[in-house]
């Protein structure tokens, strides 16, 4: 096999014995004949997993299911793993998961099937995905007209940013969405529904092209 960017192989951690647990839209009988994936590649990033394995010499394999799982589920005969996608062909050896979250760890295993039978389950995989990127490094709310705010930001060094969040708080209350600024280098907002008498705080997240967000900034007020 070519050489992969994924990571070193990640020595197995546990052996299912049994279809217990296993959660899917279709029910598989259990062959022990046919091949188990002991030995997967994973390589996480915040948004996504991408696997990798070597190729299934058995004739026999159709195809790959992959489960996911959560740590927090109990071990034993109920471990809340759920079918997430499949490979339907032996050649296959690459699969990614892009319903995931920032920061998240997740127990993943693989089984290969042949018609409406399936392996043993393969090793519990253990992966993290990455944390959120930084957020915004320097914010500032300015008073520009009366009624009327200026809001100033760094824009964001990271090329995956393509817009940013305002959250807006009012005299101490919850933050409330309001506006999205479009593009990496934008790096204002102007708000004129302001009222006097109040203390304005001000936050800015940015977001990436992919849906993920970066912690809020530093808080900036200003009263009026």
């Amino acid at each position: 096999m070519k050489k992969s960017i994924l990571l070193l192989w990640v020595p197995a951690l546990l052996l299912f014995n049994g279809c217990a647990g296993i959660k899917g839209l279709l029910i598989y009988d259990k062959n022990p004949t046919l091949p188990t994936i002991t030995k997967v590649r994973a390589l996480p990033t915040m948004s996504s997993v991408g696997f990798e394995w070597k190729k299934i010499e058995d004739k026999r394999v159709h195809g790959i299911n992959i489960y996911r799982g959560s740590p927090s589920d109990r071990f034993g005969t109920d471990q809340g793993f759920k079918r997430i996608g499949t490979v339907g062909n032996r050649y296959g050896t690459h699969f990614v998961d892009t319903h995931v979250k920032p920061n998240t760890t997740y127990l993943y295993t693989f089984t290969t099937f042949y018609m409406g039978e399936e392996s043993n389950h393969g090793a519990i995989l253990k992966v993290k995905t990455r944390p959120p990127f930084a957020g915004v490094s320097f914010v500032q709310a300015y008073k520009v007209a009366p009624g009327v705010v200026k809001l100033l930001w760094r824009p964001h060094p990271s090329e995956r940013v393509n817009a940013y969040i305002i959250e807006r708080s009012v005299n101490g209350g919850k933050w409330k969405y309001v506006a999205q600024v479009e593009g990496q280098l934008m790096a204002e907002y102007i708000d004129s529904f302001i009222h006097t008498g109040g203390t304005y705080a001000y936050r800015v997240i940015a977001k990436s092209y992919d849906g993920i967000r970066s912690k809020p900034s530093q808080v900036t007020r200003i009263s009026f």
